[in-house]
């Protein structure tokens, strides 16, 4: 069946942009419309590719039939009002380009219908105790296949298994005034839809990019939520990683907004490749691992803040990437990688990679440093 026409005077364009130009949301305008939000988006977009035509494309589109927001351009044949012979036209809409922002608004889209973050009542711990929960290349959207690899895994099960595992760690941590909810990065899979890593080889990807994008989301709001109802003050700061290099944004504002008027939540959102956190006398340092070495990471983290060395005697950077656990003890800092829940990709198994999949908190004393540290494995 031929695709509707849709005409440059359509109500639908009409009532769509008006209504978008009111509300700046594809999900609320399909609400007001009663509408599949697919249809709304492209009802948008066509009538916004009408408006913004020059003339002569538009006078094309109403001689050829073509529509304007469906069709990105053509060879059509013009006829002269004088009853001189036709002749071809080449028309073209531009295409958009990619655009940032556009991830941007559709977390906030996908959010519109989330319940604003409510407030909890919990036990005050102490404030000289601070809990520090790291979490290391979740991959959501990672898939894996039995047959080829030993496990099944996709989105849905990242998160299930996440949050089941990350509950089960806070029950078992000590009390403590703050929670540090350090995503040490690589939390999605992918950074578009494109499912590419920076070097152009396939990714094996469960899903769209926008659902990936909402489970990042609801697997960090989880975490929080859940460390909300131990831990007066919670932080959350996110670091990019190497396979969601632009992708980390999106969830970072994501949970800023939701968080905004929430007290005692606090949500980290610049966009440095490191974030420094200095609790008494501990200095811990956060990022993703794959850039700077160990013996670099602690040269630079001296010269960097060289006040907050200077003030703490327990220094730890936590780093993620590698996907099994380290540690070095380097010149006054304690450099430990972190590993991961997840299971092998294809790839990873195809190498003869292994590790143990865990999560981990680390508490500290605001004097004496680290003074334990607890543990779940899947």
């Amino acid at each position: 069946m031929p695709t509707p026409r849709l005409e440059a005077d359509d109500p639908r364009l009409i009532t769509a942009l008006a209504a978008y130009n009111r509300l700046h949301s594809y999900t609320l305008v399909a609400r007001e419309m009663d509408a599949p939000y697919s249809s709304v988006e492209r009802w948008v977009k066509a009538a916004l590719a009408w408006e913004n035509a020059p003339h002569g494309h538009q006078q094309a589109v109403k001689v050829s039939g073509l529509d304007m927001g469906l069709v990105k351009g053509g060879w059509i044949k013009v006829a002269a009002s004088d009853g001189t012979p036709a002749h071809s036209v080449r028309w073209s809409v531009p295409q958009e380009q990619g655009n940032p922002d556009r991830i941007i608004d559709a977390i906030r889209d996908g959010l519109a219908d989330m319940p604003r973050a409510v407030h909890m009542d919990c036990k005050t711990g102490p404030d000289d105790i601070l809990a520090v929960f790291p979490v290391a290349d979740l991959h959501i959207g990672m898939l894996a296949d039995l047959e080829e690899t030993g496990h099944d895994w996709d989105g849905k099960k990242a998160t299930r298994v996440f949050q089941d595992v990350f509950g089960r760690l806070v029950g078992v941590t000590p009390s403590a005034g703050t929670a540090l909810l350090a995503q040490l990065g690589d939390l999605m899979h992918v950074d578009d839809q494109t499912n590419l890593t920076q070097s152009g080889h396939q990714l094996d990807a469960d899903t769209r990019y926008f659902m990936i994008l909402r489970r990042a989301v609801v697997a960090m709001k989880y975490a929080i939520d859940t460390l909300r109802g131990k831990y007066a003050r919670v932080i959350y700061r996110g670091c990019r990683g190497n396979h969601d290099r632009t992708a980390h944004y999106a969830v970072t504002l994501a949970l800023s907004q939701h968080y905004a008027d929430v007290e005692g939540v606090t949500i980290i959102d610049h966009a440095g490749e490191f974030y420094v956190h200095e609790f008494g006398k501990n200095m811990v340092v956060l990022h993703h691992g794959d850039k700077a070495n160990a013996a670099r990471l602690v040269n630079f983290a001296a010269a960097e803040w060289p006040e907050i060395w200077g003030r703490t005697r327990n220094r730890l950077a936590l780093s993620g990437h590698i996907h099994h656990e380290t540690r070095k003890d380097i010149g006054g800092m304690t450099c430990e990688s972190i590993g991961t829940i997840i299971p092998r990709d294809a790839y990873a198994y195809g190498h003869a990679y292994s590790a143990n999949r865990a999560l981990v908190s680390i508490t500290l004393d605001a004097a004496e440093g680290e003074i334990s540290r607890a543990r779940r494995s899947i």
